[in-house]
C-alpha cells in the first residue's frame, strides 16, 4: 500500500499540514505543544522521525531528543549531553544539515568543554547551544526546533518548571521547543497561559483505531493472513466492548485459519493472541491451555529452523509467567520470567533480557530473599557482557542499584567501578533521584 493511500501515513499528513498551518507561517512561536491522546504516543513519534529524514516536509530542521525527564535541576544537561552525542553519530542529520552542498560548520568543542564544568548554568547554556546551532545553519532563515519525546518523565509539574524557565529565560530567535501533552490532562496548560504571545498548542481529533483497522484489513479479503488480521482487529473490538462470546468466536476463528495455512508459526502467534485477549476475563484455565499448545507449537516451528518464531517464543513465556503471577504461583512466574530472560539472551536481545530479569527478581524479593540475591547477581553479571552502546538504555543501571544495596565487599566495588564508567561519580545520586520519584512517574510510551 502506498503512502498516499495508507490510512496511518494520511494521519501523519495531517500532522504535519497542522503544523505548516498553525506555526510555520509564525516566526514568533517559540513553544509548541501537541496535546495528545496516550495511545496515540507512537503515531506522533513516525512524525518526527519522518520529519528527521530528507522526507520530512516542514520547513524547521528538528533535532529530536528522547531524553527521559529526571528532574528540572539535571535536565538542560543531560539534553545538551545527549544532543552532542546524537550529533557526533547522527551521519544522516549532517547530510541532511549539508544539503545542496552547503556546508554545516558548528563547534561542537566549545560546548563540550562547557559541559564539563560541574557549575555550569545548563538553562543558560541550552540557550546558548540552541542559538549556536541555527546560527550555524546553511540557511540562516530556517527554523531549528528541539523536539522532545522523552520516554519516561518522572515529574509532570517539575517537568512544567523545568519549560517554564526555559521561556522565562527567553529562547532565541529562529528557534523552537516542540513539547507533547496527554489530553485530557493538560498537564502543561499553564505554560500556554503565561507565555500565549509565543506559545502554540495544536490537536488533532485522529481516529487511529479506525486507521490501523483499514491497515490491517487491507489486501486481498481471501488471503489467510488478512484473514487473521480480521480476526485480531474483531477479538480486539470484542474485549473493548466486554463480549467475551464474540471475543471467542473470532479467536476460534483465528485458530481455524492460521492451522489451515500450515504455517507453525502464524499458528502460535494465534494461540497467543487469543490468550492475551482473555486476560482481562481472567479465564486462566482457558489462558493456559492456549498458551501450552501455542508453546508446543512454537517449538516445533523453532526446530523446524524458522526464526521469526522467536518473538512468539518470548511473548509466550511471558503470558504464562503473567498468567501464574495473577493465580498467585510466585514462584512459577519466576521461573518462567526468567526462561523468558534466558531466551531472550540467547536471541541476542539483551536489554530484552534485563528487563525481564528485573520483573523476576522483583517478584520473588519478598517470598525468596535468597533467590531475589542470586538473581540480582545473574542479571548483573549477564548485563555488564552487553555491548557499550546498549548499556544506557537498558536496564543495568536499576539492576547494578538494587544489587550494590545487596551485597558488600569486591561486589560493591565491582559495581560502583562500573557504574562510575558508564553514568559518572553521581550515579547513586542519580538512582536516589528516579527511585524516589518512580511512583509518580509517568510514560509517554
Amino acid at each position: 500500500m502506498s503512502n498516499e493511500h495508507n490510512p496511518v501515513a494520511q494521519l501523519v499528513t495531517q500532522i504535519q499540514q497542522k503544523w505548516l498551518r498553525e506555526v510555520s507561517p509564525h516566526d514568533d512561536v517559540r513553544w509548541v505543544r501537541w496535546l495528545i491522546k496516550p495511545e496515540q504516543a507512537r503515531l506522533y513519534e513516525g512524525f518526527l522521525k519522518l520529519e528527521s529524514t530528507e522526507h520530512g516536509s516542514i520547513p524547521d530542521i528538528p533535532v529530536v531528543l528522547l531524553t527521559p525527564f529526571e528532574s528540572s535541576k539535571v535536565h538542560s544537561r543531560q539534553l545538551a549531553k545527549d544532543w552532542l552525542q546524537s550529533f557526533e553519530n547522527d551521519t544522516q542529520l549532517k547530510q541532511q544539515l549539508e544539503g545542496n552542498f552547503l556546508i554545516f560548520d558548528w563547534d561542537s568543542e566549545y560546548f563540550k568543554t562547557k559541559l564539563a564544568d560541574e557549575n555550569c548554568d545548563c538553562n543558560l547554556l541550552l540557550i546558548e547551544f540552541l542559538e549556536s546551532f541555527q546560527k550555524a545553519l546553511p540557511n540562516p532563515e530556517q527554523h531549528l526546533v528541539l523536539a522532545l519525546f522523552p520516554y519516561t518523565v518522572q515529574d509532570t509539574e517539575d517537568y512544567r518548571n523545568w519549560m517554564d524557565t526555559l521561556m522565562e529565560i527567553g529562547l532565541p530567535e529562529k528557534t523552537r521547543l516542540m513539547v507533547f501533552d496527554h489530553n485530557p490532562e493538560n498537564y502543561f496548560e499553564a505554560v500556554q497561559l503565561k507565555y500565549r504571545a509565543s506559545a502554540k498548542t495544536l490537536w488533532l481529533d485522529l481516529d487511529l483505531d479506525d486507521a490501523m483497522k483499514k491497515v490491517a484489513l487491507s489486501g486481498d479479503p481471501n488471503d489467510p493472513e488478512v484473514k487473521f488480521r480480521e480476526c485480531m482487529v474483531e477479538m480486539g473490538q470484542s474485549a473493548a466492548k466486554n463480549n467475551r462470546k464474540r471475543l471467542h468466536i473470532w479467536g476460534e476463528k483465528g485458530l481455524e485459519i492460521t492451522q489451515s495455512t500450515g504455517n507453525k508459526t502464524a499458528f502460535a502467534t494465534a494461540h497467543a493472541v487469543y490468550a492475551g485477549m482473555l486476560f482481562q476475563f481472567k479465564e486462566y484455565d482457558t489462558i493456559d491451555k492456549l498458551l501450552q499448545r501455542g508453546l508446543a507449537v512454537a517449538k516445533q516451528s523453532k526446530k523446524a529452523g524458522d526464526e521469526s518464531v522467536n518473538a512468539i517464543l518470548l511473548q509466550l513465556y511471558a503470558y504464562m509467567a503473567t498468567s501464574a503471577h495473577h493465580q498467585k504461583e510466585i514462584d512459577q512466574a519466576t521461573d518462567l520470567f526468567c526462561k523468558q530472560a534466558e531466551l531472550a539472551a540467547s536471541f541476542g536481545m539483551g536489554q530484552q533480557a534485563l528487563a525481564t530479569y528485573i520483573t523476576a527478581y522483583t517478584l520473588i524479593q519478598k517470598k525468596n530473599p535468597s533467590r531475589y540475591a542470586s538473581l540480582l547477581k545473574e542479571a548483573f553479571e549477564y548485563g555488564i557482557t552487553l555491548p557499550e552502546e546498549q548499556l544506557p538504555s537498558s536496564g543495568i543501571g536499576k539492576i547494578s542499584w538494587d544489587y550494590y544495596h545487596h551485597t558488600s565487599g569486591k561486589s560493591k566495588e565491582e559495581i560502583d567501578d562500573f557504574m562510575i564508567q558508564l553514568e559518572g561519580k553521581d550515579w547513586k545520586q542519580k538512582m536516589e533521584i528516579q527511585e524516589k520519584q518512580l511512583k509518580t512517574g509517568i510514560s509517554t510510551s
